[in-house]
Parts: C-alpha cells; structure tokens; sequence
C-alpha cells in the first residue's frame, strides 16, 4: 500500500520550483482518420478498374481489333472492384486507427486483392467461363494491381507522414505534466505515427491548475488529453477530472512510474508508458461520420424543400414588426464551445433578449403575433439548418440554452447533476427530451433535471436508428404539440 501523501505540502513545495507554461503549436490542416480511408478506398478503385482496362487499351492500341469480349471483361471488372471493397471491409481494411501504419495497411490491402482474384477464379471455374476471357488480360490484371496498387499506398502514406511532420494532424492533443514533465510533440508524435499533434502543453505546479484544463479544450479544439504524474498522485487527479466527462474528449493518464507497465495491469499503452482512459468519446469513428453525412443530408433537403415557407414567415417577420427577420442568440455547444444560434424573430425588436435573462412565457407580452404562430408551429427554429450546415448543431441532439438561463434564480449546471455532460455531443434542432414532451419554459428545478435525465439517455443511448425515430415523432409533433407556445 502507497504511503499517505500530504497534496497540500506537495503543492507548496512544486510551486517553489515549477511554474505553469503553456506553449500553444501552430495551427495545420486538420485530417480525418475517417476521411482517410475513404480516400485510400476511391484510390484504389480506380487503380483496380485502370488495371483492368490497361491491357485491353493497350492491345487497341497497338493494333488489335475490339473484342466483343471487351464488354464482358468491363462487367467483370466492375462487379471485381465492388467485390475488392467489401473483401477489404471483411478483412479489416478500414480499420481507421490503423490505417496510416505501413505494415497493417499492406498486409489488409494484399489479402483483400488476393481473396478477389481468387473467389473470381473460383467463379470462373464453377460457371465454365475461364475459357472464355483472355488468360494474359486476366493475369496481366493480377498483375498489374499486385504491382500498382502498394506502390501507390506507400507513396500516400509518405506524403501524409510528410504532412505530419510539417503540422497537419488528425488528432489535436493537450499535453500536461502535474509535478511531471508533460509529453512532448516528438514523443507524442512518434507514439502515434504522427495522428496526434500537440496542441498546447502545461507544466502544472499544483493540482488545483487542474481546474483550467476545461478552458483550453474549447479554445484548442482538443481531441485528447495526456496527463503525466507520478503515480501516487494520479488516484486524487482521477477524482478532479470528472468534471471534465462533460467534454466529447479522450483522457489518458500516464503515471510517471516507469516500474509500472501495461502488463501488469492490462490497459492501453502510449509510447512505453501505462495509459488510463478517464474519459472518452461518446460518438466517435464511422459513427460521427455518419452523423455528420446524416446531418448534411438532411438540413440541405430541407432547406431546399422548405424555401418558399422560410421566404414567407421572412417577409411576414419583417412586415409586422421593424428590425431584422433573423434574431442572432449565443449558445452554449459542442464540447463547451459558445456559437450563435439563428432562429426567427418572434418578438418585438425593443423587447429581443438576446441573453434569455428572462424566459419566455406563455402569452408573453413581448412576442408579436407572428412570433405566436411560429413558435406554436416551431417555424421559428427553420434557421438553425444553416446552423447545421455550419457544423454547429446536429438535427438531432440536446436542445442547447441560452448563456443567462436561470430557473427559480439558479444556474442549470447547479441545479441538475451532470448538466454539462450535454455537451459531449453537438446540440441538435429537436432531442429526445422534446419529444418526450419536455418543451416549454423550464419554470421548475424538475423540468431541468427531467430534460437532462432526457439527454443523457440520449447521449448514453445513442444510435442512427435512435435519431431517425426521433425524427419522425418530431415531424408528428409539428401537426400538434400541446406543450409549444
């Protein structure tokens, strides 16, 4: 058993020596390990499909007559390159944490072009049909692919190391060191084959600087947190870092021990040091891909559906009451991260309050006539699919609030445990929470918590399949919602 540690003492005695010293990193083009596989995965199918043509073209070209065999080998071709992508997904191909490593990718891309060949010569042999294709088109296929296809992926991977080295990354890191020196760029970067950059470092004196760690992650657009400290410290730094379970953020805690290693306790690894995950991403991978294609997919639609209707309620916003259709409110978003949230005006210009230090309330004096029916009819919120667009919000998610919300004269994070952990997730135009019936002026405590129970179980829960049906339970709602003024 550790021998008890006076933190108290340990504080004073590091503040004597070590100060705080933040060192922010330039800016690269950030990179999705997401987009990468894509990109990998078009490569080649357009590779693959070349080489299948380049013989024919190559014979025309040299005087050879056209075939008709010429289309049947072009249908081969194609149905091969479909066949080389999903063999590529079954053999673990688009394993994005692991795509940028040389020896991974080669291996995943040479046993998905083998098992291609292969299931087609097998199909050729069980239809009688190999006797009807050119054996030197087929085999200088083969061989053209086996040739072309790795040379090319290892010429991608080093222009991305190359990126890398020049400040594009995929992951943006906050390294810091509590009575440790923290990570640096180089040991990180080499850690991570050059996916993690860092993007602001820390060197803390005493556990309470913990406190300003949740400042930066907005600021630096953080991905990950590494946190070095000798191990008899890292039990009490656990304990400070649950409030940062609000933030959509990976956290790692490396003691500074080196006697202790991953095999002794069997958890993750950064470099030669134990890692413990203190937080994580709630959507993360293919799954925030999805989202986001979701989202693009849907607000853009929409938005081309609803065109007349948002050119109407624009001009009815105007033609009642003086002042700009579009009211502009700042909002509380992804990971803690303040943006401005557009929504029609459905109040008197002189009465706007664009903090919300005041709810609105049924039959509210300041909202005009126009500003009754949209909001009844939620036409007001039409102008947050350009929200979406922008990558503020997401169709679906927890309804975010203005910065000065206050119920019975207290903050919404005081008042519900948890509240903050909304943040995990981009807030969205409708929520789990809205179409459970919970909408309207948040008047009572139990109308906070009841909204926040909401939106955990949503982020806890979530799925695509989650937010298609809460998609459609909203568009019911729209029909008639008892709870809407």
């Amino acid at each position: 058993m550790p021998p008890m540690v006076d933190f108290a003492l340990r504080d004073r005695r590091a503040a004597s020596g070590v100060a705080t010293s933040p060192m922010v990193s330039p800016r690269g083009n950030r990179i999705s390990a997401e987009a990468l596989v894509l990109a990998f995965l078009a490569i080649d199918f357009v590779i693959f499909i070349t080489c299948g043509f380049l013989p024919s073209i190559l014979a025309m070209a040299m005087g050879a007559e056209y075939s008709p065999m010429a289309d049947e080998q072009a249908v081969v071709v194609a149905l091969a390159a479909a066949l080389y992508l999903l063999l590529t997904y079954v053999v673990g191909g688009c394993n994005a944490r692991r795509i940028l490593e040389p020896g991974f990718t080669l291996r995943r891309l040479a046993a998905a072009l083998a098992a291609t060949f292969v299931i087609l010569i097998a199909i050729g042999a069980a239809t009688k049909t190999t006797q009807s294709f050119s054996r030197v088109w087929f085999f200088s296929w083969v061989v053209l692919s086996c040739a072309i296809m790795p040379a090319f992926r290892l010429a991608l991977l080093a222009n991305l190391r190359r990126r890398f080295a020049k400040g594009d990354y995929v992951f943006r890191a906050l390294s810091v060191g509590v009575f440790s020196k923290p990570l640096t760029r180089s040991e990180l970067r080499k850690a991570s084959g050059g996916m993690t950059q860092v993007a602001h470092s820390l060197q803390l004196a005493r556990l309470e600087e913990l406190d300003a760690i949740s400042e930066s992650i907005a600021r630096e657009e953080i991905d990950q947190i590494y946190i070095v400290t000798p191990w008899v410290d890292a039990p009490v730094i656990l304990q400070k870092l649950l409030q940062l379970r609000q933030f959509s953020t990976e956290i790692f805690i490396l003691p500074g021990d080196g006697r202790i290693r991953a095999h002794q306790l069997g958890v993750g690894v950064i470099g030669d040091r134990v890692a413990l995950r203190a937080g994580d991403r709630p959507i993360n991978g293919w799954s925030l891909l999805l989202k986001r294609a979701q989202d693009i997919f849907a607000a853009s639609a929409i938005l081309l559906f609803i065109a007349p209707v948002f050119a109407l309620v624009a001009m009815a916003v105007k033609f009642e009451s003086e002042g700009p259709a579009l009211f502009r409110q700042k909002r509380v978003g992804f990971n803690g991260k303040q943006f401005e949230l557009l929504k029609f005006r459905s109040m008197y210009t002189h009465a706007s309050d664009a903090h919300a230090s005041r709810q609105t309330a049924r039959n509210d004096d300041r909202v005009t006539r126009v500003g009754r029916f949209i909001r009844r009819t939620s036409l007001d919120e039409l102008p947050q699919f350009l929200n979406v667009l922008r990558g503020d919000m997401s169709v679906v998610g927890p309804r975010p609030h203005a910065l000065l919300t206050r119920t019975e004269g207290r903050d919404l994070w005081d008042i519900a445990d948890g509240y903050a952990a909304r943040h995990r997730v981009k807030p969205g135009l409708t929520g789990l929470a809205q179409v459970s019936g919970c909408r309207g002026e948040l008047d009572t405590v139990e109308k906070v918590q009841k909204r926040v129970e909401y939106d955990i179980d949503y982020i806890d829960n979530w799925s695509t399949w989650l937010d298609i049906k809460i998609i459609l339970r909203t568009a019911l709602l729209l029909v008639y919602d008892p709870a809407a003024y």
